[in-house]
């Protein structure tokens, strides 16, 4: 009960922000990548080519030009344990951002803290079926790079539910524009 309140916490407050008039003013992007070697799988001790790899969808918006929050949905299939689907919202912080240059280059760290749902695979006889079992997910990214403007190319290195090493695509959208009504 302890570990739930956090993510609980942590989901709330993304959610807020979300309708807060101070988020919609920012931009947005959804990335979508590909990741190696999962927590779950250094857990698990299964050989590299015994995981599919993590796929991870995630969707940000800037609060700031250098603070994203978002949330991240991620599967993994270990074929000699089971899959997980993880439910992670996230945070990333730029430290370096080039965004005067020609080619942009953004660097930064992330944190993510969520829940993965676990399907047991093994279920052999005499043991108990453990699917549906709620695990904390996690992602702790020091070092990120995206390189690009409105289309980017990502890679990531950290440790969690995305993998040791994971990259992919991101599109970026533009700045949602408020209407405000004129009184009449």
């Amino acid at each position: 009960m302890k570990g739930k309140i956090p993510v609980l916490f942590f989901a709330l407050l993304m959610i807020f922000s979300a309708y807060n008039s101070f988020a919609q003013r920012g931009k947005s992007e959804i990335a979508v990548g590909y990741g190696y070697y999962s927590i779950y799988s250094f857990y698990n001790g299964a050989p590299f080519s015994a995981s599919s790899g993590v796929s991870n969808i995630t969707y940000r918006y800037y609060i700031n030009k250098n603070v994203t929050m978002g949330m991240g949905i991620g599967y993994e299939n270990i074929r000699t344990w089971g899959s997980f689907l993880s439910f992670v919202p996230e945070m990333t912080f730029a430290y370096l951002d080039t965004r005067n240059d020609l080619i942009r280059v953004r660097l930064y760290g992330a944190l993510a803290y969520g829940v993965s749902v676990f399907d047991d695979l093994t279920r052999e006889p005499g043991h108990a079926d453990r699917s549906g079992l709620w695990a904390s997910g996690f992602q702790a990214t020091p070092l990120g790079i995206r390189i690009g403007r409105q289309v980017a190319g990502f890679l990531e290195v950290g440790v969690g539910y995305k993998g040791t090493v994971h990259g992919g695509l991101e599109v970026r959208f533009p700045k949602i524009l408020r209407q405000h009504r004129i009184a009449e």
